[in-house]
């Protein structure tokens, strides 16, 4: 509109200033004319592209708009979230807040069945479905050994229910299945997270990974450590030497517990029973080493 006012001047003050005969004050009349209806045109393909383009953008943004809102509202869904006010999931109902949760390593290692019979091992115990199928995968698995040890963690499952106490149950609620590229560590985690559970593992590196993302972990390495006679200095130990130790003349033997003991100036020892004098122990990652020397 400012276009087409501003055409209608230009053309009247040029029909005035213009030097021609043929302009009077009609022809002025026309040129002002010529110049409104001139740029009531521009304005007028003007205002159709500005509107064409505004509705593109618009149709643009509120495509992409949906489309991420989808996406987000799939993932709470697969996450055992809604967006429903007052609206819960299984998954976080209170009777599963605070469960035990069992990963692939610690059904395998099978000390848990003798936590758990020894009552130390409580309540609400959960085997995740994606758990189940690599233990699956284990007891499917070529080696020889590894199938045997899945096939273990089967019965180690079947076990643990027939235990008083011990409430365990299958969970196929919500995170009981990985997605596309999802680690099963990261999967276990989601679901501590989830219901405030506490993961029961051998697995050093989710011990660590779990514990900095604020979920509860149960080592049964580190209880198993714990409860170790802890041999002091001065103490004398009998074991057989088994192999060399890294160090030149050292003689490696082990406790009834696993605990490795390294004896100085052994190495002409091994295969016999020694009397050993612990000089001194330490506590790493792995568990407890001792180190002594022979009893003369």
């Amino acid at each position: 509109m400012v276009t087409a006012v501003f055409l209608g001047l230009v053309g009247y003050f040029l029909g005035g200033v213009l030097p021609l005969p043929i302009i009077d004050g009609e022809s002025r009349a026309f040129y002002a004319v010529l110049g409104i209806l001139l740029g009531l045109l521009m304005f007028a393909r003007f205002s159709s592209w500005v509107a064409h383009s505004v509705v593109t953008l618009a149709t643009t943004a509120a495509v992409w708009l949906a489309s991420e809102v989808a996406k987000q509202v799939s993932r709470a869904t697969s996450r055992g979230l809604t967006l429903l006010p007052g609206a819960r999931h299984e998954g976080n109902e209170p009777k599963f807040f605070g469960a035990y949760i069992l990963d692939t390593s610690s059904i395998i290692d099978g000390r848990i069945l003798e936590v758990a019979g020894a009552g130390f091992l409580l309540g609400l115990v959960l085997v995740p479905g994606f758990v189940l199928k690599e233990l699956q995968q284990v007891a499917d698995s070529s080696d020889a050994i590894k199938r045997a040890r899945g096939r273990r963690g089967f019965e180690i499952i079947d076990h643990l229910k027939k235990i008083k106490g011990v409430k365990l149950d299958i969970w196929e609620g919500p995170l009981s299945q990985l997605h596309a590229g999802e680690a099963v560590d990261d999967a276990l985690i989601a679901l501590g997270k989830s219901i405030k559970g506490k993961i029961i593992t051998c697995d050093f590196n989710l011990n660590r990974v779990a514990k900095l993302k604020g979920v509860t972990v149960l080592n049964i390495n580190e209880l198993s450590n714990a409860l170790k006679a802890l041999p002091v200095p001065g103490e004398k130990l009998k074991i057989k030497l088994v192999s060399e130790g890294k160090d030149r003349g050292q003689g490696v033997g082990y406790l009834g517990d696993g605990t490795m003991v390294v004896v100085k100036d052994a190495a002409d020892s091994l295969g016999q029973d020694l009397e050993v004098e612990v000089t001194k122990v330490l506590q790493g990652p792995a568990g407890r080493m001792v180190f002594g020397k022979r009893v003369e």
